[in-house]
């Protein structure tokens, strides 16, 4: 496990149709159980999502403007070595 702190944060201004390959490309990673993260400026962030997530989605209205807060935490765990990873299987009796 990670014991070091490390940030990876972007803020830009984007189009709705950006945001949306944006969204899609973080579902396909959660999926997959891998995100890579980066900017063009050379930060980048490996993060694995595994097991169970929080999810944290807020909304706001205030002013005429509008603001989506959507934050997933977990924790980073390492699998040990000793664990059986083969699929269980379980069937009813059947008569």
């Amino acid at each position: 496990m990670a014991s070091e702190e490390t940030e990876f944060k972007h803020e830009s201004l984007q189009d709705c149709d950006t945001i949306v390959k944006y969204l899609n490309a973080i579902g396909e990673g959660f999926q997959s159980g891998h995100l890579t993260l980066a900017n063009g400026d050379g930060r980048e962030m490996e993060v694995r999502p595994s097991g169970l997530l929080k999810l944290d989605l807020k909304a706001r209205r205030k002013d005429g403007r509008i603001k989506l807060s959507l934050k997933v935490t977990w924790k980073e765990q390492e699998m040990p070595d000793d664990i059986d990873s083969t699929p269980l299987t379980i069937e009813p009796k059947r008569d």
